[in-house]
């Protein structure tokens, strides 16, 4: 604990075979630098084209949130009730579709574009990687995992828990069994490409034709949808919306019941994350594998890995591995930005 060492990932991968595995924005940045953004609320502040508006700004602190899914979900909630009591909701569909437009052009800007991912080949590579776990937990919102998991065979070998298939893929509680092998896919701040309805059902949003999800997003949600989006606050914040949708909090759920061996990739354990720190603490996952950059110096080292300790001893053997000796964060994984 009191070291600098880091061990390669080919030292260890045999122990953690069909493990699962937690991959933080770290993942994503080292794909894409532009995801290196502090906060996704300051970058719609700050926005060249549809930025929030000095009211909609108000309607953040008047709900003490950062969170989108959750001042949308609000505007949402008046605007139908109005509608039913023949109120006028004019002015709550002005913010709504002032605030849908601001985190649009945000996540547009700082995403990957379609052509940059496919193109490059790294979503070929990212499947393949994921493919070696049992499951994969994502804080991640961005689209990079539902990309890899759909570039080849229409995502066969993967699960992600919308069975359902209707005009789209909804979440069911009640179907939830996984039925021979595959790797099961868990988004834990739930995603670009999942919506949730006034009435708590997640829909999986499905592409559509001449276009990709990324393209569409932001442009096409009704008044009865929002986006299932968790990328902003602190973890109590964080925690109140995952427990007020029925996927996210099966998604948790599973993840502190999580058994066996874990990877933690490219995830700090921040405390706006204490909410993960819990849920590993509960599962006990023994061993864990954590990842850390090489570019680091040996104090900086020394102090993550006795935090960590600290925070995870309890629960599991740890070790720590060199981020870029993982196939996830190889150079050749790189996307270049410019």
């Amino acid at each position: 604990m009191n070291d600098e060492k880091v061990l390669s990932w080919q030292d260890i991968k045999n122990d953690f075979s069909g493990s699962g595995i937690l991959l933080g924005n770290g993942f994503s940045c080292a794909v894409w630098g532009k995801f290196q953004y502090p906060s996704l609320y300051e970058k719609a502040c700050v926005a060249s084209e549809h930025p929030l508006s000095k009211e909609d700004q108000d309607l953040f602190k008047a709900l003490e949130t950062k969170n989108f899914e959750r001042v949308l979900l609000a505007l949402s909630t008046a605007r139908m009730i109005n509608k039913l009591l023949d109120k006028d909701y004019s002015v709550i569909k002005e913010r709504y579709e002032s605030i849908k437009s601001a985190l649009g052009y945000a996540v547009r800007s700082v995403h990957i574009p379609w052509k940059n991912a496919t193109e490059s080949g790294v979503l070929n590579n990212i499947r393949r990687e994921l493919l070696n776990y049992k499951c994969v937990y994502s804080t991640n919102y961005d689209l990079l995992i539902y990309w890899a998991v759909m570039s080849e065979s229409d995502g066969d070998g993967f699960k992600d828990y919308f069975f359902q298939a209707k005009a789209n893929n909804y979440f069911d509680i009640t179907d939830t069994e996984i039925h021979g092998d595959a790797t099961r896919i868990l988004y834990l701040h739930g995603g670009l490409h999942l919506d949730r309805s006034t009435s708590g059902q997640t829909i999986k949003r499905k592409q559509e034709e001449n276009t990709n999800l990324l393209d569409s997003f932001g442009k096409g949600w009704s008044g009865g949808t929002v986006p299932l989006l968790i990328a902003e606050g602190d973890a109590k914040d964080k925690l109140k919306s995952i427990y007020s949708s029925d996927y996210l909090s099966f998604a948790y759920a599973q993840f502190a019941q999580h058994k066996g061996a874990l990877v933690v990739f490219e995830h700090s354990l921040g405390d706006s994350e204490q909410h993960i720190v819990d849920a590993i603490k509960r599962a006990k996952p023994s061993p864990i594998a954590i990842s850390i950059s090489r570019n680091k110096s040996p104090e900086e080292i020394i102090h993550i890995k006795a935090e960590l300790h600290k925070k995870l001893d309890e629960a599991s053997k740890l070790v720590f591995f060199d981020a870029e000796t993982h196939p996830l964060g190889l150079l050749a994984m790189r996307v270049n930005n410019t």
